[in-house]
């Protein structure tokens, strides 16, 4: 007798959504044109939840309500475009806690081991080789949810339909797991977005934060992670170019889709959160961001705290762009244990890109390509990018592996997010100890004390857990 086969995989963004992802990237918005997350009070019937949903010009039926928790929905209501209006008007109803658009976060960069003595200054610059000294497990028994991009979790070669220049065709594409990351040490990946299978990363950026979290160390093989024997759960929430390349083939849409497509909606997102903190996630890392205010993300990271998890978030890189506050990472300062990070070079200066604001509670190394030009950004091993490149490659790969430099504080997210791994396999258990103990360790840079640049200062792996009193 045959084993019962697992279900085919299923995509999860129908052609309407794509729909809104073109109209995103075309009208250049910040925000999914007809999806609105909606918040309902307690207490709130279905009949008064269609009540609120009758203000909607369109007059959407509560079926068009997709829960992500048990009174927040992603309202889908294509004929109203204007999600601004939408969450506006919703706002005014009795029954509705709050209403926003589906914000499009991005990620927030700017684009023994053999590379460690030559390109990881990084680690060398935190002194990483004595802090693995006190903690020599590197995190283990730890499980840090990477929220991004994804990682890929198999090897294998998937039939996907593409465009090809002329036809929809059928494309054989190979993924496979970074060589450089043990694949034992992934735990529940899951992909919110793309499809129900295995999570794959068709950008690069979550499998580079990841890389700088926990890849493999002593391996006699690329680069090492702050928190090397750390477990990572792969979320993917960002669809970027290819993603939306063969979600649109399979959805029988000819042609290529613009570069800057894509983006992390915040429905996306948040769900995320709640599933690692679920999952058995004790730390986070998300290294994305926009700058619209979003209670949802408020609400979710309040969820994670509250069991016991701690959340690292890139501050931004748009200092040069307005320096505008960058969410979620400005509610990282309301609460314990959720940090804002900011982004230093080589010589503990303030990166031109790094965000700044009294939101910024502490620096970490992210890369400054001014300071030092490509050995002032960040290195890990990441897909070789001349695989993927939608600017000449028609039929992508995604299963070979170079050396990949970023700069961005979604560089520098992924540092604190190690160290807090760390810290809580010693046995700091509470995110607001975590934070406390990061926060009375760190190197004071600028202005004496906390300022708006580098917040409390760079982070000090080492002191912090000495200062723990785990030296033995």
């Amino acid at each position: 007798m045959n084993a019962q086969q697992p279900p085919a995989p299923q995509f999860l963004t129908s052609a309407a959504q794509l729909a809104a992802y073109t109209q995103a990237a075309t009208r250049d918005l910040n925000y999914l044109p007809g999806e609105v997350i909606v918040k309902f009070r307690v207490g709130v019937s279905v009949n008064q939840q269609a009540r609120a949903l009758s203000s909607v010009r369109s007059q959407p039926s509560t079926d068009r309500l997709q829960w992500i928790a048990d009174r927040t929905a992603r309202l889908m209501v294509p004929e109203d475009p204007d999600s601004i209006a939408v969450a506006a008007n919703l706002m005014r109803q009795p029954e509705v806690e709050y209403a926003q658009p589906n914000w499009l976060r991005q990620p927030s960069s700017v684009p023994n081991d053999t590379q460690y003595a030559a390109r990881q200054w990084n680690m060398t610059l935190l002194d990483m080789p004595r802090a693995w000294d006190i903690n020599t497990s590197g995190g283990a028994g730890v499980t840090v949810a990477v929220i991004d991009t994804g990682l890929t979790s198999v090897n294998a070669t998937y039939a996907f339909k593409t465009w090809n220049g002329t036809a929809i065709v059928t494309a054989q594409v190979p993924v496979g797991i970074n060589p450089d990351v043990d694949a034992s040490r992934l735990a529940a990946n899951r992909d919110f977005v793309f499809w129900t299978g295995p999570v794959i990363d068709f950008h690069g950026h979550g499998t580079h934060v990841s890389g700088t979290v926990a890849q493999s160390t002593n391996n006699n093989l690329g680069y090492a992670g702050v928190a090397f024997g750390a477990k990572i759960m792969p979320l993917k929430v960002c669809l970027s170019f290819w993603d939306i390349q063969i979600l649109q083939a399979e959805n029988g849409v000819t042609g290529y889709p613009s570069f800057n497509i894509g983006g992390c909606p915040t429905s996306a997102v948040i769900a995320a959160v709640r599933y690692a903190a679920d999952n058995g996630a004790k730390v986070i890392n998300l290294s994305l961001g926009g700058t619209d205010a979003s209670p949802a993300d408020q609400d979710a990271m309040n969820y994670a705290l509250a069991r016991g998890v701690f959340v690292a978030m890139s501050a931004g890189n748009e200092f040069e762009d307005g320096n505008p506050v960058t969410y979620p990472a400005s509610y990282g300062k309301l609460v314990a244990g959720a940090m804002a990070v900011g982004a230093v070079g080589r010589t503990q200066v303030r990166s031109y890109y790094s965000t700044t604001g009294d939101f910024v509670e502490i620096a970490a190394p992210g890369g400054d390509a001014r300071e030092g030009g490509s050995n002032g950004v960040i290195y890990q091993s990441g897909m070789l990018f001349s695989d993927y490149n939608p600017a000449v490659v028609i039929l992508p790969r995604f299963n070979r592996y170079s050396d990949v430099g970023f700069q961005g504080t979604s560089m520098a997210s992924p540092h604190v997010a190690g160290i807090a791994a760390l810290l809580m396999s010693q046995g700091v258990t509470s995110p607001a100890a975590v934070e406390a103990l990061i926060t009375a360790t760190a190197k004071d840079l600028g202005t004496a004390g906390r300022d708006n640049l580098y917040g409390a200062g760079l982070i000090q792996p080492r002191t912090a857990l000495r200062g723990f009193g785990v030296l033995r």
